[in-house]
Order: C-alpha cells, then structure tokens, then sequence
C-alpha cells in the first residue's frame, strides 16, 4: 500500500472519539479449526436505539443464565461437558448512568449470584488515549468535558490529570504486549499482525510528527494546555492530534481483539462483543487469511449504512447456545 492511499485510508476513518451507548445490530457464528467464535457487532450513539439499549443488557444477562443453567444441568444429570463461554468485551464507563451491555454488563452480572460457564474479559485498553482524545473532542466543541475518567483493563485516567505522556506510555505498554504474542504466533497470523503494524507505525509516526512539529507539551495536564486557547478556540493542529490519537488506538484495539480471540483455548466457545469496526476487522482477519468457516448468523452491519434493527432475546439464544 502506498504511503498516499495509506493516509487516504486514516484520514477518511477519523471520527469523533466519543463511543459510549450502543446496541448490538449483527452477530456471526464461525468455526476456526475447532474452536467457536462468535462475533457481536455494537453500533455505537444510534439515538433511535436509546430505549432498547438498556433492555439489551437484560436481554443478554438471561440469555448468559439460560446457558449457565443448562450446562450445569447437562453436567450433573447427563455427565455432558458444555463449552464455557469466554465473553471478551470492549468495556465503556457509563454517561449520565445511562446504561448498554457495553458499559454495564460487568457491573449487571456483579449483582447476580455467580454464573457457571460464563467468564467475562474486559480486554478495553484505552484508558489515557481515550481520555485525551475526549478532553480534546470536548474542548473544540463545548469547552468541558462529558466524563471525568476512562478505565481500562488495567488503569484508570481522570479527564482533569490526563497528559500526553500517559498516552505515550500506554501506547508502549500495549505494543509490548502485543509484540510477546506475535513471537508464539503462527505464520498467517504474523502475517495479520504484520500487516496491521504497517498502519499502526505509520499513524503513530504521524503523531509523532504532530507533536514535534507544535511542540506539544508532555508532561503537563492536558486541560491545561487546552486552558491556554479556550477564548479563541482550540488550534486545529491539536483537533488533529486528538483524532490521530483516537485512531490509532482504534487500530491497536482491533489487533489486541483478534489476538485474543486468537489465544484462548478451543476448549471456550469465544465470544468478542465490540464495537461493530472492530469485530469486523476480526471476522475478515479470521474468515479471509485464516479460513473460519461461517456457520449461522443474525442482524446486519455495514460501515457507512444506516442501521436500522437491532438483535433481540432470540438473536442471542440462537448464537449463543
């Protein structure tokens, strides 16, 4: 791919960071080799969807107990073994306590007595890059900010103490991870890797660049910087840097996700719940260069297409069991 078409394809891909509420609009059933994987699409901020949302998570949660129940009545009355599900999700704080399966699945299922067969993976890692990119996203448009903190798997920033050098920090962190992987992979899925870190060093160069270039200050809160220009509105070169950042750890999250779903043992049936680009980066990954044969699937998503049904109680019943 040439360096031209290359920015092309980010430059097109930027939009707003903020990706909170959402519901799910398709879901696919694959078989890679002997493994399950099964794939759910969220569309994020459909303000047609703000009332199913929240009856989505309940949805989802009693078709989970539904699962558990019958795995562990397989088990003791039939000594049938049942695959238990790896639930890998992209975890969102909640805005306003507004509630999605992406934002309040953990804490739901936290109020419950403890589900066999289920286990639920937050593999969200964003927690600086997608606080900055709110502060910044926030600024230029309101001057303030929607939520006070972004949580990842492993850390929490506050919008009020966020610098850039935690997003560069973070970004190290990741990539560090993900180089380990890459070393115990399979040839194709170096490959994937490989090709999807041509994308991600030419994004993260570019950021580099930015910074340099405005001489953007590391260590200090953000806020602050933006605190300087908030009379006349915030320079546009730090409007870029703001969505640069939010690709490129778009692109990070879609390559974390795949080599999860990678990763985990055949012996779980995987399910990966995201937001619906990410997911279809891992179907096309795994359908196209590592040949997942499709078994059934429900709903439909399309960049670009406006989404007009979401999955129901018996979507996932079907996907799920």
């Amino acid at each position: 791919m040439t360096k031209f078409s290359l920015f092309s394809l980010i430059m097109t891909s930027l939009i707003t960071p903020h990706l909170i509420q959402g519901v799910v609009v398709e879901g696919s059933k694959w078989k890679l080799d002997d493994k399950e994987v099964i794939l759910f699409f969220d569309a994020h901020n459909l303000n047609a969807f703000r009332e199913r949302e929240e009856e989505e998570v309940e949805d989802f949660i009693q078709v989970l107990k539904r699962y558990s129940y019958s795995a562990c009545i397989l088990e003791k009355y039939f000594d049938t073994q049942t695959k238990p599900l790896h639930i890998l999700l992209e975890q969102c704080p909640e805005s306003n306590g507004h509630e999605s399966i992406m934002t309040s699945l953990v804490k739901k299922l936290a109020q419950e007595e403890p589900l066999a067969y289920i286990v639920v993976e937050n593999i969200e890692q964003r927690a600086a890059s997608a606080a900055l990119s709110d502060v910044i996203g926030d600024y230029n448009r309101m001057g303030t900010a929607s939520f006070n903190y972004r949580p990842s798997a492993t850390h929490t920033f506050y919008h009020e103490s966020v610098t850039l050098y935690d997003v560069l920090d973070e970004y190290e962190r990741i990539m560090s991870h993900l180089n380990n992987v890459y070393v115990s992979s399979s040839d194709k899925v170096k490959a994937i890797h490989q090709d999807k870190m041509e994308i991600i060093e030419y994004i993260y160069n570019g950021m580099l660049q930015e910074i340099s270039t405005h001489a953007v200050p590391l260590h200090e809160n953000f806020i602050g910087v933006l605190d300087r220009f908030s009379s006349d509105g915030i320079p546009s070169y730090l409007e870029k840097l703001g969505k640069i950042i939010h690709q490129l750890f778009s692109c990070i999250i879609d390559l974390y996700a795949f080599h999860r779903v990678i990763s985990i043992s055949s012996e779980n049936k995987v399910v990966l719940l995201t937001g619906a680009k990410h997911s279809l980066y891992v179907q096309s990954e795994i359908m196209g260069t590592l040949d997942a044969k499709a078994e059934c699937g429900s709903g439909d998503f399309s960049p670009g297409v406006k989404t007009t049904s979401s999955l129901k109680r018996e979507d996932f019943y079907s996907l799920l069991m």
